[in-house]
């Protein structure tokens, strides 16, 4: 594999879902690349549609475990209508809201690799004039999702938490 064609399978396995944690080795091929199908999202998702009503989304608290490690986040604005809200260790957790329909989303991103069956989770969003939500997943048994890209060694796994 030449340079360029390696660096346009890099670049497209980027932009088409899979994702990068290393580089090219002397050879051309990929080294610590964990790929998973295009759309996939490995970890634990929850997705609901939040009543929200007069709530301001600004004054909304999430916080996420797995396996007894937390984090938190509340949320901010990020476009018209848009909020959002990112933790960044210990869990990486991406949070989105859309205030007219009350779609939302709370992704813990897993690599695959590190995900095994047993994985503990919750879930608690709080906050001033909302009724306490909570979801658990006592025992996580993730769904497989496997690649038909022969450059990604692993597969997609992912787990819904209950709404």
């Amino acid at each position: 594999m030449t340079t360029a064609s390696a660096t346009a399978c890099l670049l497209a396995t980027l932009l088409f879902g899979c994702g990068s944690a290393g580089a090219l080795s002397p050879s051309g091929s990929p080294v610590g690349v964990t790929c998973i199908p295009s759309g996939c999202l490995s970890g634990a998702v929850y997705d609901a549609v939040l009543p929200l009503a007069t709530i301001d989304p600004q004054n909304i608290t999430v916080t996420v475990c797995r396996n007894e490690v937390c984090a938190k986040s509340q949320l901010s604005a990020s476009g018209s209508g848009s909020y959002s809200g990112h933790i960044i260790g210990p869990l990486t957790v991406a949070i989105t809201l859309d205030a007219q329909s009350g779609a939302f989303r709370v992704h813990v991103i897993g690599q695959p690799e590190l995900l095994t069956d047993g994985d503990r989770y919750e879930l608690a969003i709080e906050g001033a004039a909302i009724s306490p939500l909570r979801s658990r997943i006592p025992f996580a048994r993730y769904t497989r999702t496997s690649s038909n890209d022969p450059n990604c060694s692993a597969s997609c796994i992912s787990v819904p938490f209950p709404s």
